[in-house]
């Protein structure tokens, strides 16, 4: 079960996932310091959230803050055209965040505020870790960790916007190289899995991206068949929208063409056959209310 709540004007998720996922990180040590482990990560996971989100409300954007398995994630729920300097600035305010706590600890104990114990050494040497430690691995160039959102926005600038290939290729040559890293230094097998987890995404991403560019030719199919289907030309709606609906790779795009398809149908009476454009929507996409009115209005006629 989820924890929600709100922090200030930033909606907050807990998933039990991130406690179950940090306590198998932090059980391999002393079980003593399972709880103060789990405490630290939480603390400082939520701090490097925050600032991302507070930076993205400072540019007015409206942040939700999610703690999984794999740690937090920030999201907008409007989106908003921000510079590249403004999206570069929310990358990096989150590794940064953890910097600022790191050095006012390490300043603490340079002060000789904590007490020389086993305890609060390791205590110290946890924060430093979490803040510090994955703070610089926030910021390798990898999507789609900050350090990769970076890197993205810094081609995009150099691209006219057109850096999303270089970035999935650099992203899955770095973690490839820090398997290769791993192996040699013995680091253990989380690094492991994160890096080819890294690999699937950007791979992931890059077949995306392909699948976007050989779509985008058809918008100009689908806008000349929305003109269509304002004059009511059933026959050229149909004309321009079954080639998009068979031969496009994106949901999207997908998703677009059978609705039109189904608006020609409906026009030339085909009730049956627009239900099954209907049927053929990818998951997650809805056929349009006045295509749901239409449908019944033909129905009933």
């Amino acid at each position: 079960m989820k924890l929600s709540f709100h922090l200030g004007r930033i909606p907050v998720q807990i998933h039990p996932m991130f406690f179950i996922l940090a306590g198998l990180l932090g059980i391999s040590g002393d079980p003593r310091m399972l709880v103060p482990w789990l405490l630290v990560v939480f603390v400082s996971v939520m701090l490097h959230e925050l600032g991302h989100a507070t930076t993205g409300l400072a540019f007015g954007l409206e942040p939700r803050i999610d703690l999984h398995g794999m740690g937090g994630t920030t999201s907008w729920a409007t989106p908003k055209r921000l510079s590249i300097v403004q999206r570069i600035a929310i990358s990096l305010a989150g590794p940064f965040a953890g910097f600022i706590v790191g050095a006012i600890v390490f300043g603490l104990v340079i002060a000789g505020v904590f007490p020389d114990t086993p305890l609060w050494t390791s205590v110290v040497g946890i924060v430093l870790w979490v803040n510090v430690g994955w703070g610089v691995f926030n910021l390798l160039p990898v999507l789609p960790l900050d350090g990769g959102n970076v890197m993205l926005q810094v081609l995009h600038a150099f691209t006219g916007g057109r850096g999303d290939r270089i970035a999935h290729i650099v992203s899955i040559g770095v973690a490839v190289l820090g398997i290769a890293a791993g192996y040699h230094f013995q680091l253990g097998w989380w690094g492991a899995m994160l890096a080819l987890m890294f690999i699937g995404t950007n791979y992931q991403g890059l077949q995306s991206l392909k699948a976007r560019e050989h779509d985008a030719p058809m918008r100009d199919s689908l806008q000349k068949a929305y003109a269509a289907l304002e004059s009511k030309d059933a026959e050229r709606i149909l004309a321009l929208a079954r080639p998009v609906a068979l031969e496009s790779k994106t949901p999207q795009v997908r998703a677009e063409a059978l609705q039109l398809v189904a608006f020609g149908f409906l026009l030339e009476g085909r009730v049956a056959d627009a239900d099954a454009a209907i049927a053929a929507l990818p998951k997650g996409y809805a056929p349009h209310p006045s295509l749901l009115e239409l449908r019944a209005a033909t129905a009933r006629a």
